[in-house]
């Protein structure tokens, strides 16, 4: 044990060379040395493993995080605290990261809380402590507090998730990223399975083949055991990698439940680290004590102590005097063995400042002025010489879209005949018409520099301190498309305005989803309003596009062609096509947290011009043909307003759709109820598990490569060299060499010449080699290959003394063509992206998740959802504060957006409650969703199997009562979940979070109505034996149609203004005694 003599000359000696080695913690190194500072909390007592406070790790700091010993103080900042980042980095793309790091005000109020150690901990001390299901915090081993005293939550202790099953890190699709992984059959991309000590020596062994000549040679047998060894580091990372599993588990590799079951998300044995995680966020602008007990033991059993001599940094004495009135029960001072502060970053602040200004108050009161709340176009929609005489262009008919509507889905689509199909079109009788116009709302990051150049994306950025600070606007086009329903199945027949459903669209979607959807919610009376989120639109090529005019012109409609194409998207890689959405989630973490805001800041805007048409305002458009400007909001000109101040406005999405209203509800209080589908939150957990086309590539891919591949033909023994980058949104394969004479375990070394930086990998027996490297667009590479092993253990890469490459690639060998730039053979390699080049299973990769975590909070929909109703925004520039009821409709099983992201959204709303017991289940709620696996969500680890063994989903909601197209062969709840379907919310209406069942392997969404009916009448055509005209009646087949279910739900839910929510079954089959029957088809030549 050490003995306290020893601490202040470690503790001296820490202080005086740390100033001038990092500027991370050069303020708080220099409090904590000066001899006028406080003591600490109480002297420490001596131990043999301590928290880690290593201020020299490279390439970072190894410290407990979140930490305020890593901020500096800034009277400027609205916490008055800076995060105090090193901007010594080795690329331009993580350098200007830190640039952005050092500009925020506080730490993430939902990332890990992370506590790194000397040396190992008895894992079951921690585990045993925080196993409870109602997460009682009176024996925990280790606390969050608020100790801000002006704060209503001070003096409460954060429940934390320590390996209770609430952020999954199971991968769905191991395989997923990318080929010669040689981490591929891992379930996780952030914890090592491989276990690479295959002699038990505890050491890494370099592989015994030192001249590469496939030979057990005189001197390399080291272990005598008559064989060539192979190196045991399988990824050439330097570490010896052991499985992260927990203790006493050894699962079988063929045995995924187990695994998933063993592996440790918070625990890394490999850097003795404890990971917790809030179960809901944090209160932002406040300040955290995190204390680590005594209760953890190291692996000795004793007690793990401070790495100072007292329990705490002297630097932060004065800061944690508030901790010590609100101790939790029965822990005293000689009970903590370290505890720190943090600061959490403004984040409501922020989002006020945004929408007072809207409403001219406040620093950002600019923006109600420089961005009038008005409609700047509406847009004709018919062809005059289709439609002589017309007095209403800009309306389109639901008649005179039908049939053009049936030809896209079929032409463009590739919609069959059948009941969704004729669902969809007999429902646009239920739209009198349809309208396409444009707003500018004020965009708060620049888009163009001062020559009219696009920025590069890490600058299209929303400024810090917009509490404090005014922002500049930059003014952007929105376009907008409306449906406006019948008279008949409206409040518009009795001259009132209807209810508005903001409808979000899909990542790379856009609002012609209100041409193709709106219909259903027509028919219960809606408008539907849809706009393009940033940088979103119809992304079809030029033939696309000239197929389509052609298409609609047809139909006497090529204007609303016209209309349709002008959007927010643009070509981004230069192939003249434009990229829908390309750049709204990528791995440059700070612009995609403000597309999610800006996103927002466009839906306030809309909802403001609406608020304005309050019966008696004019806009500038003349609607019915007499020259003059009409009523705002007087969409066709009748004299009534359509939609204005007067009308309830809802919001319904999916996936990107979903989070905006999971996003919006939490922000804008004119919206009275939301409905989100396959929407979530905690972002940094759901990237790397989304299996969503374009998230991997435009996120992950950015962050593991750029990759350099090697594939061995097995019939010529020809070496294929590529490189796999992003291309935006996806990925592209290139060539850059063919290698002959390649054998198993040679070794290629992947060189930054720019940098210096080095990244080594061994052939593995099947041929095939994968390396990253960390790089910036244009870094000339070099890609060496050595005959046999000849890495040394060592994380630098490092060879064997004399080892000379066989190979070396300096140049691309083979043409190919990347964003229209023509590489051609003879060129020098160079890297053609940006990367980090993190390795899978890497300590790395798991601490920059932590940090996206916190760079994303404010935009995330988890950090948001308080808002909805436990802890409301109040604006003061219009009096109102948030407070929507809210339709959690989280698919089952799905893994685009995963399930456990829409479960985090029920907590931190209120929604899913997580403490108090549930007495149909004997466990609050949160833990039955983990125990029946919804929350993991993945199928492939057969929790629970068809009859013929696939992995299928339990239906914990059982909406169908068994009868939909799986029947007996799928398990189904004895008693469904429908959390919030009783009682009231806090607002006096009704919110739920539920998990429908679409498919048996999980779904993201869920299929529209008439789906389900195809199915059923396919499988009765495959099993009809008798012949003629429907013989056994397949036609007239129907059963539980969840996309009518959901959408009548849905529609009742709005209509009651979030007061009600039924599951009866009339729902599927389209029956109830509330959904009016479709109108009839008007005659067009009568529409104006």
């Amino acid at each position: 044990m050490k003995s306290h003599a020893t601490r202040p000359r470690l503790f001296r000696r820490f202080i005086s060379t740390a100033i001038g080695v990092l500027s991370v913690s050069a303020l708080a190194l220099t409090a904590g040395s000066c001899g006028q500072q406080p003591e600490g909390l109480a002297e420490a007592p001596p131990s043999h493993t301590q928290v880690k406070m290593d201020f020299f790790h490279r390439p970072l700091p190894e410290l407990a995080l979140p930490n305020d010993i890593a901020t500096r103080y800034d009277e400027t900042s609205p916490t008055r605290r800076r995060i105090n980042a090193s901007m010594v980095a080795p690329t331009g793309f993580e350098e200007r990261i830190r640039q952005r790091l050092d500009r925020m005000d506080g730490w993430g109020v939902l990332m890990p809380i992370v506590v790194p150690f000397t040396g190992p901990i008895d894992i079951q001390s921690v585990v045993s402590r925080h196993d409870d299901v109602d997460y009682a915090t009176d024996d925990d081993a280790i606390y969050v507090i608020n100790i801000t005293p002006s704060s209503k939550h001070y003096g409460e202790i954060q429940h934390l998730d320590i390996g209770n099953g609430n952020y999954p890190a199971v991968l769905e699709r191991q395989e997923l990223y990318w080929k010669n992984d040689p981490r591929r059959a891992s379930v996780s991309l952030f914890y090592e399975e491989a276990d690479e000590d295959t002699n038990r020596n505890g050491r890494l062994d370099a592989g015994e083949d030192a001249n590469g000549n496939g030979v057990l040679d005189s001197g390399e047998d080291t272990n005598g055991n008559g064989v060539l060894d192979p190196p045991e580091d399988t990824d050439a990372d330097g570490l010896l990698d052991s499985p992260n599993y927990r203790p006493g588990t050894r699962p079988a590799a063929d045995n995924l439940a187990g695994r998933a079951d063993a592996l440790m998300t918070f625990y890394e044995r490999q850097t003795n680290t404890l990971i917790a995680r809030p179960l809901v966020p944090l209160e932002d602008h406040t300040r955290y004590a995190v204390v680590v007990t005594r209760r953890i033991l190291d692996v000795n059993g004793e007690p793990v102590g401070s790495p100072y001599r007292t329990i705490n940094h002297n630097g932060q004495t004065a800061e944690l005097q508030p901790l010590l009135k609100v101790l939790p029960k029965g822990i005293t001072l000689s009970d903590i063995a370290f505890t720190y502060s943090f600061t959490t970053q403004t984040i409501r602040a922020d989002w006020q400042a945004v929408r007072n200004g809207l409403y001219g108050e406040g620093p950002q009161a600019h923006l109600a002025t420089d961005f009038p709340a008005e409609i700047s176009k509406l847009y004709p929609m018919r062809d005059a010489d289709a439609f002589p005489g017309m007095k209403k262009p800009q309306l389109l008919y639901g008649e005179v879209w039908k049939p053009a509507l049936e030809a896209i889905q079929q032409q463009f689509n590739g919609a069959d005949p059948g009941v969704e199909l004729q669902e969809l079109i007999d429902g646009t009788y239920n739209i009198d018409y349809y309208s396409i116009g444009s707003y500018v709302s004020p965009q708060l990051f620049p888009k163009y520099d001062s020559d009219g150049k696009e920025l590069p994306l890490d600058d299209q950025v929303w400024p810090e301190d917009l509490s404090t600070k005014k922002a500049p606007g930059y003014g952007e086009d929105v376009y907008f498309t409306l449906s406006i329903p019948r008279k008949e199945v409206s409040a518009r027949k009795d001259g009132k305005q209807v209810p508005v459903i903001l409808l979000g669209h899909g990542y790379t979607g856009n609002r012609f989803d209100v041409l193709s959807f709106s219909s259903f919610f027509a028919r219960h009376g809606f408008a539907v309003l849809g706009i393009d989120g940033p940088s979103h639109g119809l992304s079809l090529n030029s033939t696309e596009q000239l197929l389509a005019r052609g298409l609609l012109k047809g139909y006497g409609i090529e204007a609303a062609g016209d209309a349709l194409l002008l959007d927010r998207a643009r070509d981004q890689n230069n192939d003249g096509t434009k990229d829908s959405g390309a750049d709204f989630w990528t791995s440059y973490l700070f612009h995609t947290r403000d597309m999610v805001r800006q996103y927002a800041v466009d839906t306030m805007q809309l909802v403001r011009i609406l608020r304005g048409f309050d019966g008696s305002a004019k806009w500038a458009h003349d609607t019915n043909g007499d020259g003059q400007p009409d009523l705002a909001g007087d969409f066709d000109g009748d004299g009534s307003v359509d939609i204005g101040a007067d009308s309830p406005l809802f919001y319904f999405g999916g996936s990107l759709g979903g989070i905006m209203a999971m996003v919006n509800g939490g922000v804008e209080p004119g919206i009275d109820a939301i409905a989100p589908v396959s929407g979530g939150g905690g972002y940094a957990d759901l990237g790397p598990r989304s299996t969503q086309s374009g998230v991997p590539e435009a996120f992950i891919l950015r962050v593991m490569g750029p990759l350099f591949v090697g594939t061995t033909d097995p019939d010529t023994g020809e070496m294929a060299l590529e490189t796999i980058v992003a291309d935006l949104n996806d990925d592209a394969t290139y060539p850059i060499a063919t290698i002959s004479g390649v054998k198993p375990w040679d070794t290629m070394v992947v060189i930054n010449q720019r940098n210096g930086k080095r990244r080594c990998a061994f052939v593995e027996p099947s041929g095939i080699v994968r390396a990253s490297n960390e790089t910036d667009v244009g870094d000339p590479i070099r890609i060496e290959f050595y005959a046999g092993p000849q890495v040394l253990p060592s994380e630098d890469c490092e060879l064997r003394e004399g080892a000379e490459p066989y190979r070396v690639v300096e140049q691309f060998e083979k043409e190919f063509n990347f964003q229209e730039t023509i590489h051609s053979p003879g060129e020098p390699l160079v890297a053609l992206m940006e990367g980090l080049g993190l390795r899978r299973g890497h300590p790395d990769f798991r601490r920059l998740s932590g940090l996206s975590q916190m760079i994303l909070d404010p935009s995330d929909p988890a950090v948001l959802a308080q808002y909805w109703q436990r802890e409301p925004l109040v604006y003061s520039a219009t009096g109102e504060q948030t407070g929507t009821h809210a339709l959690i409709i989280t698919t089952m099983g799905d893994t685009a957006v995963p399930v456990s992201g829409g479960i985090l959204v029920g907590r931190s709303s209120g929604i899913v409650p997580y403490l108090e017991n549930d007495p149909r289940f004997g466990e609050p709620a949160n833990q039955h969703y983990i125990d029946t696996y919804t929350t993991e969500g993945v199928n492939t680890l057969k929790r629970y199997t068809d009859p013929q063994g696939n992995g299928v989903h339990l239906d914990i909601e059982n909406f169908s009562g068994g009868n939909d197209l799986y029947g007996s062969a799928i398990p189904r709840a004895e008693v469904p979940m429908h959390i919030g379907f009783e009682g009231q919310d806090l607002l006096g209406g009704k919110s739920a979070h539920i998990v429908p069942y679409t498919r048996p392997e999980g779904q993201h969404g869920f299929d529209k109505p008439g789906w389900t009916a195809d199915q059923l009448i396919k499988r009765c055509l495959s099993e009809c034996t008798e012949t003629g005209d429907d013989p056994c009646g397949c036609s007239s087949q129907r059963t539980f149609d969840i996309g009518y279910f959901m959408l009548n739900m849905v529609a009742q839910y709005f209509n009651s203004g979030g007061q009600t929510l039924s599951s009866d079954l009339c729902l599927s089959r389209n029956d109830c005694a509330f959904i009016p029957p479709i109108p009839a088809a008007r005659n067009t030549d009568e529409l104006e």
